[in-house]
């Protein structure tokens, strides 16, 4: 392996971006320009693929354990020429989806679908007849069969499922804030539970209730998942929960929660390697004494320091709180990105202020690069243009590759790669 100190690397960076990091593959650097290499047994791959409409995320465990997480499908025919639908607008952003898992995974049944909230652009969306879904962001496609389908349901046209949660099941709807998205995809569970999918209760604090489904003895002693919280409530840390939307509303008299607030998070661990996603949790709850709490700060101090840290709430200006940032302290943040105003400046700053990390965009836009060139943390940012991100963990969680891959086409290319050590 070649060894590069920082300044060293970012002489050397390739035009597709410089990266605080502690060292580059010299035998991965061959991949660059050819198509992704593709999972082995004992990596772990985390894939987050840019369609331009919402967050898509695919894992493969290391003992081949496949998680589809979020599925989203939002327009915004304004932004378009700074955030194209990609590779092409001809399809939806779940077709493209569902094409991409094709090309990285071979089998026809996925482990786990998991999704963090009742928000189209993570699931798809049934109607535009709501204030939260405009038809101007409603796209869709009619199956034979006369349903009309975006987002999950057209991964779930293609695979089946094992396994399912999301952060309210079994009370649907608690605190009426979730937009059409649950009534896109509640009929499908309903409907799949009778043909054997096993859907559960997500619950709080558990550890490896998401697990390793094809060979977990092989990796019991390095490998584990553990849920932080769901639908407001809250791990202790210890054995315990609190549930702080319910709190909320008994102090306030008032029962709507954003959704984001709501979000399911969790952090897998293999080895010394630790990945946090919590979809767009929110930041505070009054409690009670006339009180608030940073939420956000809280689920920080529960995830403590990880390696890989897939931004909430799509690093908007609304998050990343720096009670959540000082905590994490993360080597690479990924931002998902489907809005020009993601990934906000404010939230870069925050990050800057407590590590060196990499800083995973799926896009930047032109018009905001050009506007941010001078900015500090543009040197932390590993994008030229827009690409999927994969972060494979290798055999061990010992060290860990970045790749970016070409979103403009379905060819798979590796833009860059680094590799780091945890």
């Amino acid at each position: 392996m070649l060894i590069l100190n920082r300044r060293d690397f970012l002489k050397h960076a390739t035009a597709f971006g410089a990266l605080a990091a502690t060292g580059i593959a010299r035998g991965d650097s061959d991949a660059v320009g050819k198509p992704y290499p593709g999972w082995k047994p004992g990596e772990m791959d985390l894939h987050f693929v840019y369609t331009g409409c919402g967050e898509n995320m695919f894992y493969r465990l290391p003992d081949g354990t496949a998680i589809l997480n979020d599925t989203g499908e939002f327009y915004r025919p304004r932004d378009l020429d700074q955030v194209p639908l990609l590779p092409t607008p001809d399809r939806l952003g779940g077709d493209w989806m569902t094409r991409y898992i094709h090309r990285i995974y071979s089998e026809k049944t996925i482990d786990y679908a998991l999704f963090s909230h009742w928000h189209s652009d993570h699931i798809g969306h049934a109607t535009y007849d709501r204030k939260e879904t405009p038809k101007a962001n409603f796209r869709y496609r009619t199956t034979a069969d006369g349903r009309k389908v975006n987002g999950f349901l057209c991964v779930a046209e293609d695979f089946s499922f094992k396994r399912y949660f999301d952060h309210q099941y079994p009370a649907r709807g608690t605190y009426k804030t979730q937009d059409s998205s649950m009534a896109l995809l509640a009929p499908w569970v309903e409907e799949q539970k009778g043909k054997g999918l096993i859907v559960e209760p997500f619950k709080v604090g558990a550890l490896n209730q998401i697990a390793l489904q094809r060979d977990p003895a092989r990796y019991k002693d390095v490998f584990s998942i553990r849920n932080i919280c769901a639908n407001g409530v809250l791990w202790d840390g210890k054995g315990g929960a609190h549930d702080y939307a319910a709190e909320h509303v008994a102090v306030t008299k008032k029962d709507k929660i954003p959704q984001n607030e709501l979000s399911m998070a969790f952090v897998i661990q293999y080895g010394k390697f630790r990945y946090y996603t919590g979809g767009d949790v929110g930041r505070r709850f009054k409690v009670k004494g006339g009180g608030e709490v940073n939420y956000e700060g809280l689920v920080g101090e529960r995830v403590g320091p990880v390696t890989v840290c897939k931004m909430n709430h799509h690093g908007c200006s609304d998050s990343m709180d720096e009670a959540f940032v000082k905590q994490v302290r993360a080597q690479a943040y990924v931002a998902c990105m489907w809005c020009p105003g993601q990934l906000a400046p404010k939230t870069l700053k925050t990050i800057m202020a407590y590590s060196d990390p990499a800083i995973l965009p799926n896009l930047m836009p032109a018009k905001r690069k050009a506007k941010e060139i001078n900015e500090p943390y543009m040197k932390n940012i590993l994008v030229s243009h827009t690409a999927h991100v994969v972060v494979k963990v290798l055999p061990g969680g010992d060290a860990y590759r970045i790749y970016l891959l070409e979103a403009r086409d379905e060819s798979m290319n590796v833009l860059s790669v680094i590799e780091k050590a945890v």
